[in-house]
């Protein structure tokens, strides 16, 4: 009776832990993780992976083709540019692109609604001498600029918020939301951006 008493006990006690393990599986969240880079040069890049969490390395757009060509980085960014290891950003036929989210979706309710991830590509941009420089990135930016009814940016500049970003791994296989918190450090210092993230 006693023996049979005790395996009754070691059932149901195996039955508990096996529910409380489903339960705890099933409550699983991800959690937005967040990350700081000092992008305050207007011609380095910094690469970061958000598969690995961390820096992986800089460069300028002179070493392009030796960052083109690997696929251990997600995004990358100089200054208020973004790139995605993607399209002309990639000579390695990397699956990254961002998908931007429609004005006014929080970061809680980010998700891909419909359209597609878009690529890098190359962009007319202006030097200081206001004479036209190619630049390969995408549609993703650090912060937006106010701009009038024309669609000609007000000045002196006014920054905005950039919307959520949908941001796909070099890989293809996995997306993560984003979402850009600033873009100067506690000193005031522009070009320190902060930004968090989290897997769908």
């Amino acid at each position: 009776m006693k023996k049979l008493l005790l395996l009754f006990s070691a059932i149901i006690a195996l039955g508990l832990f096996s529910c409380s393990k489903d339960d705890d599986s099933s409550n699983k969240t991800n959690k937005a993780i967040t990350a700081n880079i000092d992008a305050t040069s207007k011609t380095v890049w910094n690469y970061y992976s958000l598969s690995d969490n961390k820096l992986v390395g800089t460069g300028s757009d002179a070493d392009n083709k030796t960052w083109f060509a690997r696929k251990d980085w997600d995004i990358a960014i100089c200054r208020y540019s973004v790139r995605t290891n993607s399209g002309e950003a990639s000579s390695v036929d990397a699956k990254g692109g961002v998908y931007t989210c429609k004005s006014g979706i929080s970061f809680a309710d980010a998700k891909v609604d419909d359209g597609s991830f878009e690529t890098d590509k190359t962009y007319d941009s202006y030097a200081k001498d206001y004479s036209i420089i190619k630049i390969i990135k995408s549609k993703a930016t650090v912060i937006t600029f106010k701009r009038d009814d024309k669609g000609n940016m007000v000045m002196p500049p006014v920054y905005m918020k950039a919307p959520i970003y949908i941001f796909k791994n070099a890989e293809g296989n996995k997306q993560y939301k984003l979402e850009f918190l600033s873009y100067k450090n506690a000193e005031g210092t522009s070009g320190y951006v902060s930004f968090k993230y989290e897997e769908l």
